[in-house]
Parts: structure tokens; sequence; C-alpha cells
């Protein structure tokens, strides 16, 4: 089985078990809480974003999940790492769905579109690829039984830095489209409702 295909597996694994989480809280997760509801929606439409603040705590959190991935990676948990981030990304989708579908029906699909594009046509590439890197990263260096040699790694660290740092910039752009360019599209469906 091609490494990919365990992080995809695992990745539906997550969907699937965070449907059914959310469906067993769901009374938790709906009750008086507003999440996701009506008020929410009219304060999504009017709120007033400072995109510049947005775009540096969203730049702070996701580069800060990215740079602990990869450390990660060079260490012998990286594999559990990244099954973990996998997982993780899989969850949060399935319980996101299951909470839109169910506050809004149908108009909940539109909703998770609206919230996750354009950002996610750059996050979902670029997590894949710091996913596979991680992976690849950590079974070279604890898990192939590979004797590299000094210039081995030091060809492997240029590498791996390099590679890291262009996948870095494009989350930094997927984090400008998040804070610049997402929320007038969500104020923009938002109206619908």
């Amino acid at each position: 089985m091609r490494l990919a295909n365990k992080q995809l597996i695992l990745f539906i694994i997550g969907i699937c078990g965070g449907i059914l989480l959310a469906n067993l809280v769901k009374s938790e997760l709906l009750s008086g809480t507003e999440l996701l509801g009506e008020n929410a929606l009219l304060q999504v439409r009017y709120a007033v974003i400072d995109s510049k603040s947005l775009f540096l705590r969203l730049l702070g959190q996701r580069l800060g999940e990215a740079i602990l991935l990869m450390l990660l990676s060079t260490t012998f948990l990286g594999l559990a790492a990244v099954w973990f981030y996998a997982f993780r990304y899989g969850l949060s989708l399935g319980l996101l769905l299951t909470v839109l579908l169910a506050e809004h029906g149908i108009r909940g699909l539109l909703l998770l579109v609206a919230g996750l594009l354009p950002q996610m046509l750059v996050y979902v590439p670029v997590w894949a690829l710091l996913l596979a890197l991680a992976e690849r990263t950590c079974r070279r260096l604890y898990y192939l039984n590979g004797n590299e040699g000094l210039a081995g790694l030091k060809r492997m660290g240029i590498h791996l830095s390099a590679q890291t740092g262009l996948l870095l910039f494009m989350l930094a752009v997927g984090c400008w489209l998040e804070a610049y360019v997402n929320p007038y599209l969500l104020r923009l469906v938002v109206k619908i409702f």
C-alpha cells in the first residue's frame, strides 16, 4: 500500500469518525450555543474583519502546525504525527459537515464550501505534500535501515529545508487568501441565507 493511500484512508476514517461523533453528541453541540445558527450568521454578515490581524493569527497557527509536523518528522514519532494529522483533519471535516447539515440542511453545504474557499485550493495540496514529505523523511531516517552517512544526511537536510520552505510559503499564501478573500466570499453567501 502506498504511503499516500494510508493517509487518505486515515482521513476518510476521520471523516466517518467526525460524523459519528457529531451525531452521538449532537444535542450537546447544538444546544444553547447558537453554533453556526441564525444569530451567528447575522454576526458574520455584519462583522467588520480586521484582515491584517486575522492573517497574522492564521499565519502563526498554520505555520506553527506545519513546523511542528516537520520537526516531529525528524524523530521516530514522525509517522505517528503524520497519521494523527491526517485523521484529525478528517475528524474536523466530519464534525463541521454534520453540524452544518443539522443546523442548515442542504444550505449548510453551500455555507461549508463558502467557508473553505479559496484557501482550501492551496491548503489541501500543501498539506498533502507536507504529510508525504514528513512521512518520507521519518521513514528515511528511522525505518529504512539505510546508513546515509554524514554527506547523505547533509544533502537530505538541504532538500528537506528547501521543500519545507517552499511549502511554508504556499501555506502563507493560503493564510492570505483565508484572511483577505474568504471573508468577502463568506459574507456574500451568508446574505443568501
